[in-house]
């Protein structure tokens, strides 16, 4: 697990442009989200919050949140392939949560494919619990999401 040398940051609208890279590296080549859709959710801070984590000054990973009501949605956690299952992404929940709390939120939210069981195993673990399932709600690959939450 990766934890010395790992900063955490909130960031900014000039991070965007790395994010589409870490997506590309993630997702195989393509971003599933547009330059214009991170600009959104950036550069509305009253309602959400991203952090980026950095190792040495590089970007390893980031994650997101949306504020509706009393509910922080998360809308991304992304990490480099070099560095999952490091702990980074755990890491960045922490970081979210805490962003949720000081945001006064009751609760976090998020969907995850339902093949993605790695990702699955680690928000159980964080304490998520699964509240329904959406169908189809993949476009790409009519993949179903598992909805889950938490309670803060």
């Amino acid at each position: 697990m990766i934890e010395a040398d790992l900063d955490f940051q909130i960031a900014k609208i000039t991070d965007i442009m790395a994010f589409q890279q870490l997506l590309k590296n993630v997702y195989g080549g393509e971003s599933p989200w547009s330059t214009a859709i991170l600009w959104m959710e950036l550069s509305k801070k009253k309602y959400g919050r991203y952090i980026k984590a950095q190792l040495n000054n590089e970007l390893v990973g980031f994650g997101g949140i949306r504020i509706e009501c009393n509910d922080a949605h998360i809308t991304n956690i992304a990490v480099l392939k070099d560095y999952q299952s490091q702990g980074i992404g755990t890491q960045l929940l922490h970081q979210l949560r805490e962003e949720a709390l000081k945001m006064d939120c009751q609760t976090m939210s998020l969907e995850v494919r339902a093949s993605n069981h790695q990702a699955i195993s680690v928000y159980r673990v964080f304490g998520f619990k699964q509240v329904g399932v959406k169908e189809n709600y993949y476009l790409s690959s009519n993949e179903d999401a598992i909805d889950m939450s938490l309670t803060l």
